[in-house]
């Protein structure tokens, strides 16, 4: 199980600190998430950290190449969570 940055990546470092594994890191060109130590987060939080923060829609993908922070998604969050979110947001 891991996730994939891809190209569109335009390195703002944001979610390389929230990784909870440290499976990610800077490739040549963009940063990259290592296969072997990606958890997708499991047992850590309820969605991928690297996801959650990452700015650049369509940036981060799941296993199956779906991005996870897709098209309309600018805070990273899937569309369907965003109510959820904003909910706990207006909660603090």
């Amino acid at each position: 199980m891991a996730l994939k940055i891809i190209e569109s990546c335009v390195n703002c470092y944001a979610c390389e600190p929230l990784c909870p594994s440290k499976a990610i890191f800077m490739g040549k060109t963009h940063f990259m998430i290592n296969p072997r130590k990606c958890t997708e987060c499991e047992d850590d939080y309820k969605d991928p950290q690297c996801a959650s923060i990452c700015p650049i829609e369509g940036a981060i993908l799941d296993k199956l190449g779906a991005p996870i922070n897709p098209p309309g998604s600018l805070t990273g969050i899937p569309p369907e969570r965003m109510a959820e979110a904003m909910a706990e947001l207006q909660a603090h």
